[in-house]
């Protein structure tokens, strides 16, 4: 594995990795062009005959049970032959060549993602005569080296999932690691952190914009009935998935088909089954939930137009008692006779009810959280004609909280409204030639202020709870992309190649007000006005951040015998520099002595990104063996997430911090300090303006078993190295022997690097069985080994204090 090192040695390696990436392009050009099908499936197989001799131009149907689609092929000179761009769901299975009784499979299963292999050996006879044979309820990994799993249909169905997040049933996934809730910002894969996931719903970018993963309490944010299932990708995949170096999820919308399908449903919760906290009233405090809602789906006309829509809401209000410590009266007299201008300070904490000692009161009082959720889906399928079809696929949940921001009146209101829109137009040129077209929209909105108790913040106060002022954050975050794909399958070669361009937009502020927040170290500095420190933000007016993604690929699957596959294939990525839509920003660095002129780039780009991709799977038995042994090895680019690049926006407002052993006599109000703020304690945020993309060089070996009533073991070592990670320090301190700072017109404050390693060994063991006779079966044990290496600093003034860990962030 190659280490991240020095720049000359960095640049070395980039040229033998960009020679390599680019060498594995012209042979996919010269050969020919697949189309990328990451929300759907393909089939292929050898045809032979009884000698195994192969056999050419056998004819082979596929058609779907739901809606009708046919597709046929024939086999090449070598007998193979391949279908791709399949959509999801169930088929039936026909090949028939002259001479040769026809050989037929039912209910041939198809999953997400999935390359489906199907030999069949014909026998003599009439092509009237038929030779049935059962399909393999869970087949064996045979196309390449990827850690994941599919959660399908019935498993969405019938696994109980408290809120019916969907995104919760992603610890199934083998390499996944529950470190909070089990929601999208809690589920780490193969030693990855939760912002190297990507998150795409039918092929679309379906993530949070701002960061990768969707607000935590947005629980319906793509609707559980709306998935027809989900693939994860946890690592090792191939070159077409991409846009971030961590595990690949891809959940699939539902569509209609030829049957009306509907469904309802109604979960109701409430407290009688609730205990008492000893801080409880004698009564239960209430807690109400519904979670309610419905689908249906269905032809407008049979085997050519289809539709389907799903609604899901949650109702849900519920009451804890919130217990904090506030003055008592006399306390509050004090105050107002030592120091009357901290009076409406001191109001801000609501009278308590217990007596705790001389100065605090016990509060004690409900607090009510409410929240409100509706969640829409629709989509309209289309068939054009025998060879050109289409969906339009549009989802929105709009989601209103309001609950209590701390133990004593502070309230948190939310209102959450991600939406996903997808339009996709595909036309099979031929047997062997398949375009897609593909448009896409991802938004998520944010509004989120809170209601404070008092002017300003107050922190510090030993026996007394915090006071929170009032605050506003918003982040509007959208993205729009547009991707084209093509497929040519030639003989045993399966190649592809595809691009997209994504076009990112974010809105954001995380000071819509100003927020002042001061600090006491004691009750008595309190009553005296004796303030130990103050932090104050000015309001930031609303940043219009803007970059662009541009990515491509080439891949050529490569059959090279009936029980041997070769993938090979390299991915392009390139992350434009993040922009300021009226260039609001102040860029930050030491080499400029403070702020650079303005117009200066936030960063130097990278335009390095080759990642090439290699795995092998091998049936040592034969075609029709039950072991498969599988490796791999692959580069993964991570961008970091986009809010990570609000830093030079965020510097365009005052941001101050003072203290008491800056100047004496600091009190409240702060008036007569102003002026000192901005000689003392001015605090901007930085990025490293030098600094390169994070990626990751993830490798396998996996063993795979199929074991009698549809069971599937599988064990294996599974590797991963992160170079150029993120990590934050903090910069500018005083020196230890001068008291100065290297920019004495600045505080302390931080800057974000990309100079982090990471090191994670595992070995994977999983047991799995699909939903098959009414159950299913899945679990998984990890034996791992993980280690970050962070580099410190050189450029003078630069001290790290903390480090991220960027393997369990």
């Amino acid at each position: 594995m190659v280490a991240s090192g020095t720049p000359a040695k960095r640049r070395c390696f980039m040229v033998t990795r960009t020679e390599l990436a680019l060498a594995a392009v012209l042979i996919l050009c010269t050969s020919g062009v697949v189309y990328g099908q990451i929300d759907r499936a393909s089939l292929n197989g050898t045809v032979t005959d009884s000698s195994r001799a192969v056999l050419a131009d056998a004819r082979v149907d596929l058609v779907s049970r739901d809606t009708g689609l046919k597709r046929t092929v024939a086999t090449g000179p070598t007998g193979v032959y391949s279908i791709t761009g399949i959509p999801i769901g169930m088929y039936d299975l026909t090949i028939s060549r002259t001479g040769f009784r026809t050989f037929e499979v039912k209910s041939v299963q198809l999953f997400v993602g999935e390359t489906r292999t199907v030999d069949a050996e014909l026998q003599v006879g009439a092509v009237s005569e038929e030779l049935q044979v059962e399909a393999t309820a869970a087949p064996l990994e045979i196309s390449n080296a990827r850690v994941g799993t599919v959660l399908e249909h019935q498993q969405l169905e019938e696994i109980p999932v408290n809120g019916r997040n969907w995104a919760t049933l992603e610890i199934f996934a083998p390499g996944a690691i529950n470190a909070g809730r089990g929601g999208q910002q809690d589920i780490r894969f193969v030693g990855r952190g939760r912002d190297d996931n990507n998150f795409t719903f039918d092929g679309i970018d379906a993530t949070g914009v701002q960061e990768q993963s969707q607000k935590a309490d947005a629980r319906l944010n793509i609707s559980l009935e709306s998935i027809a299932e989900f693939r994860v990708e946890s690592a090792v995949y191939t070159a077409e998935s991409g846009s971030s170096g961590g595990a690949q999820v891809n959940a699939v919308s539902k569509s209609g088909t030829n049957t009306v399908h509907g469904a309802g449903f109604d979960f109701f919760r409430d407290s009688v089954f609730d205990s008492r906290s000893p801080f409880d009233p004698a009564q239960i405090p209430p807690f109400r939930m519904n979670q309610f809602g419905g689908s249906l789906g269905g032809p407008i006309a049979r085997n050519r137009t289809f539709f389907f829509i799903n609604y899901e809401a949650i109702r849900q209000t519920q009451t804890q008692t919130v217990v904090g410590f506030v003055p008592n009266a006399a306390f509050r007299a004090r105050v107002a006779a030592t120091s009357p201008a901290l009076k409406p300070i001191v109001d801000g904490w609501p009278l308590g009810q217990t007596p705790v000692d001389e100065i605090t009161d016990l509060y004690k009082a409900p607090g009510v959280n409410s929240v409100r959720e509706d969640s829409v889906t629709g989509r309209f399928d289309h068939n054009l004609s025998d060879h050109t079809s289409m969906f339009v696929r549009y989802n929105i949940d709009n989601v209103s909280i309001d609950k209590p921001f701390d133990p004593i009146g502070a309230r948190d209101t939310e209102k959450i409204r991600p939406s996903n829109l997808a339009v996709q137009l595909m036309h099979v040129f031929s047997a062997q030639a398949v375009n897609e077209a593909k448009f896409g929209m991802n938004r998520s909105t944010f509004h989120h202020p809170v209601l404070g108790t008092a002017p300003v913040g107050v922190s510090g106060v030993p026996g007394f709870s915090d006071l929170d002022p009032n605050q506003l954050d918003l982040e509007i975050g959208t993205t729009f992309s547009g991707s084209d794909n093509l497929s040519i399958i030639r003989g045993r070669h399966t190649f592809k190649v595809g691009g997209e361009i994504r076009r990112v937009l974010l809105d954001n502020t995380s000071v819509g007000i100003p927020v002042t927040v001061i600090a006491f170290n004691s009750p008595d500095d309190f009553v005296n006005n004796r303030v130990d420190s103050v932090s104050l933000d000015d309001l930031l007016g609303l940043g219009r951040m803007r970059r662009t993604f541009w990515m491509g690929y080439g891949q050529d699957q490569f059959k090279v015998r009936p029980n041997l596959t070769l993938n090979l294939g390299v991915r392009y990525e390139y992350y434009s520099v993040m922009t300021e839509a009226n260039g609001h920003t102040a860029v930050v660095d030491f080499a400029c002595g403070g702020f650079c002129p303005p117009g200066t780039p936030m960063y130097s780009p990278d335009r390095n990104n080759f990642a090439p991709r290699l795995s092998l799977a091998w049936l040592p038995g034969g075609s029709d063996g039950r072991t498969t042994v599988r490796s791999g090895f692959g580069m993964y680019y991570s961008p970091n997430q986009n809010d990570d690049f609000s830093d030079p926006h965020e510097s365009t407002a005052a941001r101050f911090a003072l203290s008491s052993a800056d100047v004496s006599n600091l009190s409240y109000p702060l008036t007569p300090f102003l002026g000192l703020f901005q000689n003392q304690g001015a605090s901007p945020k930085g990025i490293d303006r030098h600094r390169t993309d994070g990626y990751f060089e993830n490798w396998d070996l996996l063993i795979q078993r199929q074991l009698p009533h549809n069971f599937i073991v599988q064990t294996g070592y599974v590797g991963s190295e992160g170079h150029h990670l993120f990590s934050g320090r903090q910069v500018n301190l005083k020196d230890p022997i001068t008291g100065k700072r290297p920019l004495p017109q600045f505080g302390q404050f931080q800057i974000k690097y990309n100079d982090s390693n990471s090191s994670y060994h595992a070995l994977l063991t999983s047991v799995e069985r699909y939903f098959t006779s009414g159950w299913s079966w899945q679990t998984q044990y990890i034996k791992r080994r993980r280690s970050k290496t962070p580099r410190a600093g050189s450029a003078i003034g630069v001290t790290r204090t903390s480090t991220f860990d960027t393997t369990s962030r």
